[in-house]
């Protein structure tokens, strides 16, 4: 099989809202701003809802309600209200089906453990400073980065099934079993769930190279580089800090070449660590699976 086959074969692909995928097109083409952005979000009830109060949490510290989504834009910004309206339609991907294969809640957890600590890895990153809309562009990509796993669970059970268990009992890493049994892994799946929904080629080079940041960093593009590091490394430490509960057990060392390649000091990783501890747990109460 290929993913050419596999994207023709699967009857149920996981999708996003109609908002999230306007949003996403319309960014690629340039022509979403503030007041497109607020007008394509209150189309949808639940998720207009679901913004404000998010907007509304202990998570922003906001001193006085925000009651639209217009004033949410004013005041938290476009990217913050972008990538909050995208990261909730995700989050839908990860609910519960009856029979599912996987524990969504654990991987949710886990995702949103890689995309905060993505997120402060590009904070610190001494590599793009001017680049202000990184670090939530890094959120949202570790987010993204295991998607193609729900794919393979809901399409193929049988041999999700024994990758699974290849992967518990053994010393390989899952994608190299994916590979081995599917011909492809979750990182090709995910990209081109990731094209289909409408998100950027930035995004869907970071998910297939998220197990490979080598072939980013060699490129001459620092951005992807920079983002690639920064959700490569927030996947390994969220799994070594118990970030929620990766698929796949097996937890890899971070390396003086992976702090260098994303450049951060060794001595500062403590301090980075508690941050993104800090943060993980304020995220969770506010990004709770029950929202």
């Amino acid at each position: 099989m290929n993913i050419r086959d596999f994207m023709k074969k699967i009857k149920d692909l996981p999708t996003i809202s109609a908002v999230a995928n306007e949003i996403n097109t319309r960014d690629k083409n340039d022509s979403l701003s503030a007041k497109s952005l607020g007008e394509i979000i209150t189309r949808d009830p639940a998720l207009t809802a679901t913004v404000l109060k998010l907007a509304n949490s202990a998570y922003y510290g906001m001193a006085h309600e925000i009651t639209s989504i217009e004033r949410a834009v004013t005041v938290l910004g476009f990217d913050t209200i972008k990538n909050l309206a995208l990261s909730i339609s995700v989050f839908h991907v990860f609910k519960t089906r009856e029979g599912q294969l996987l524990d969504l809640k654990d991987l949710w957890y886990h995702s949103l453990g890689a995309g905060i600590t993505a997120k402060y890895l590009a904070l610190h990153s001494p590599i793009l400073t001017c680049d202000k809309a990184l670090p939530e562009q890094a959120f949202i990509c570790g987010i993204l980065h295991d998607i193609g796993k729900i794919a393979f669970a809901q399409n193929l059970p049988a041999e999700m099934a024994e990758i699974l268990k290849q992967t518990r009992d053994g010393t390989v890493a899952q994608h190299e079993i994916e590979k081995t049994i599917l011909g492809f892994n979750h990182q090709r799946a995910g990209q081109a769930m990731a094209d289909a929904w409408n998100f950027p080629e930035e995004y869907q080079t970071v998910i297939r190279l998220h197990h490979a940041p080598s072939v980013a960093v060699i490129g001459d593009n620092a951005r992807i580089a920079t983002l690639t590091m920064a959700v490569y490394l927030g996947n390994k430490i969220a799994k070594a800090l118990h970030l929620g509960e990766s698929t796949d057990p097996h937890i890899t060392k971070v390396t003086p070449d992976d702090l260098r390649n994303i450049g951060i000091n060794k001595q500062d990783l403590p301090i980075i660590l508690q941050e993104i501890k800090n943060e993980y747990a304020q995220c969770v109460e506010t990004w709770s699976y029950e929202l």
